[in-house]
């Protein structure tokens, strides 16, 4: 009863005000953990905002959707309708049609269906400065709620280290530190690129965005999300290099803090155990690598379908034994191979990785053109791009329902800045 009347409430205001109901669901994109069902068929409450919207958009706009020549998603329609084709052929291919169903509605069409109403609702950088609040709003509460976690020791104590102590990890509204992590990551800098760039005071951006960076990042830090870390630091890394003013500066400190790790010999074998997977993480990591691998092999081209890896992995992944005790670790079923590059080569089978590879190659292609023009919105998206494909190589930062509402999120931003750039060239060369 409770849902329903919050989703009635969500869709009048989205009714009135579309652009608020598409703001308020990237506010709460972690809402897709409140679980109903209707006809037996299940749902969340993100599932059910993103369909709301998607209808009131479609009423809406009915009759200017056809007549409209300038298509909404411009001219990535044939490679997100390859993509959509290939999930549609995977799901046939699941072991399980039904779970396979699922997957297919929650992370594809349901992601595509947001796709459609962004890039169909947002017109301008005023609309851009909602969604961006939307985001930014996303990051705030679930970091206030990581501290609080932090304070008061309402996190998960997790066993990083073989017979080793535990380590207190926070894991916000989420139920797994992880979760935070990949949700955080490329959230971060959308949120942080909607502050630089809409808050019109220099000053006042700067010194907002250093607090919503620190405040995000130190929840990164509690959560100890290893993967989320990287890739932000990643992303931020890359982002500054891109401005020109403090490339030297930043190379330079790179180059001393790279000299001062392997200058000390407990930071030099804390950073080789990290980035050559020696610890115990890294090795139950390689471990599923090879157990997925050889379910490759079964399958190469067309993969074993949405949902296949987790129904068949317990056939190939063989047992792991801890080196220092020789003592064997229950490796708990997978959903998915904490890569996401082999994930979607089991999944989607080949070609569906190539056409994601696709779609990344045109992201970027289509960002450094835009960049000079809009170094902090493009910036930004590139840098969540950066910090999801470097979070991908150790996790899956795409299966989720979040996750991949956050992934189109981002390629729709450059979409609609890019049909912005072309229509204020268009007034540069009328002289409008």
């Amino acid at each position: 009863m409770v849902i329903a009347i919050f989703l009635i409430i969500y869709l009048i205001v989205s009714w009135f005000r579309p652009k608020f109901g598409l703001a308020l669901l990237l506010a709460i994109l972690p809402s897709y953990q409140i679980k109903f069902q209707i006809f037996n068929i299940p749902f969340t409450f993100l599932e059910a905002m993103i369909l709301g919207l998607f209808l009131v958009f479609l009423i809406q706009n009915a009759k200017d959707i056809f007549k409209n020549k300038e298509k909404v998603l411009a001219n990535w329609s044939f490679p997100i309708f390859i993509f959509l084709i290939i999930a549609t052929g995977a799901m046939f291919l699941s072991p399980d049609l039904k779970a396979g169903a699922g997957v297919w509605r929650a992370y594809f069409i349901e992601p595509i269906l947001f796709l459609l109403t962004f890039c169909g609702l947002v017109k301008s950088k005023k609309d851009l400065k909602i969604i961006g609040l939307g985001a930014a709003i996303s990051v705030i509460y679930l970091s206030f709620f990581a501290f609080f976690q932090k304070f008061v020791g309402q996190g998960i104590w997790s066993e990083e280290v073989w017979a080793g102590k535990q380590i207190f990890r926070v894991s916000s509204l989420y139920p797994h530190p992880n979760f935070l992590g990949l949700f955080l990551g490329p959230m971060i800098f959308l949120g942080l690129g909607a502050i630089l760039h809409f808050i019109k005071n220099k000053k006042t951006a700067f010194v907002l965005g250093i607090l919503f960076f620190l405040l995000s990042f130190l929840a990164l830090i509690f959560a100890m999300s290893e993967g989320a870390i990287i890739g932000v630091l990643t992303g931020l890394i890359v982002w500054i290099l891109s401005f020109k003013k403090f490339r030297k500066k930043i190379t330079v400190g790179l180059v001393i803090l790279i000299i001062l790790i392997f200058l000390f010999p407990a930071s030099r074998a804390y950073f080789l155990e990290k980035a050559l997977l020696q610890d115990l993480s890294g090795q139950l990591r390689i471990n599923i690598w090879r157990g997925a691998s050889e379910l490759i092999k079964t399958s190469p081209l067309i993969g074993v379908g949405l949902d296949g890896y987790e129904k068949l992995i317990s056939d190939f992944q063989i047992n792991f034994y801890e080196t220092a005790q020789g003592e064997k670790v229950f490796v708990f079923p997978q959903p998915y191979p904490h890569n996401l590059f082999l994930t979607l080569w089991l999944e989607l089978g080949f070609l569906g990785l190539l056409v994601f590879i696709w779609l990344i190659i045109k992201f970027f292609l289509i960002g450094i053109k835009l960049f000079k023009k809009e170094p902090i919105l493009i910036g930004s998206l590139m840098a969540a791009m950066i910090a999801i494909l470097t979070h991908g190589l150790v996790d899956t930062p795409y299966f989720k329902n979040d996750l991949a509402i956050v992934f189109w999120l981002i390629i729709g931003v450059e979409i609609i800045l890019n049909k912005l750039s072309k229509k204020d060239y268009g007034r540069e060369v009328l002289g409008k």
